[in-house]
């Protein structure tokens, strides 16, 4: 399963250590803060990993299908939604959304699209 992952802040590890131990096919990492991703990339050896500033450019190129959301709280539901909108399951570190509306609408999409959302 193509795999990709969104915020490289320190939740992002167990993300990571997941995403190797059931042999995922990891696709894409992506932070705005290049030196986060380039600490996550040193620190778990994924070189061969293409890495991204733009989530939205690493959605476009690399289609997986299954993204983990490790960003901050306040961006959770309109990151999901755009992963949504791509066709991609989700998983989303806790809360999958600040107000009950945008959870809502996070599982509407995810329902209208076909795929799973689950939170970490």
């Amino acid at each position: 399963m193509k795999y990709a992952l969104i915020g490289c802040g320190r939740i992002s590890s167990n993300h990571i250590a997941a995403a190797k131990a059931n042999r995922l096919e990891f696709v894409g990492i992506c932070d705005i803060n290049k030196e986060m991703l380039q600490d996550k990339v040193s620190k778990f050896d994924l070189e061969e990993v293409h890495q991204y500033i733009d989530y939205h450019k690493m959605l476009e190129k690399e289609r997986p299908e299954l993204v983990a959301i490790a960003t901050e709280s306040g961006k959770h539901a309109a990151i999901a939604l755009d992963c949504i909108e791509a066709g991609c399951n989700v998983i989303i570190e806790k809360p999958i959304a600040l107000t009950l509306a945008e959870a809502d609408a996070v599982i509407k999409a995810a329902k209208e699209k076909g795929v799973k959302v689950c939170a970490n």
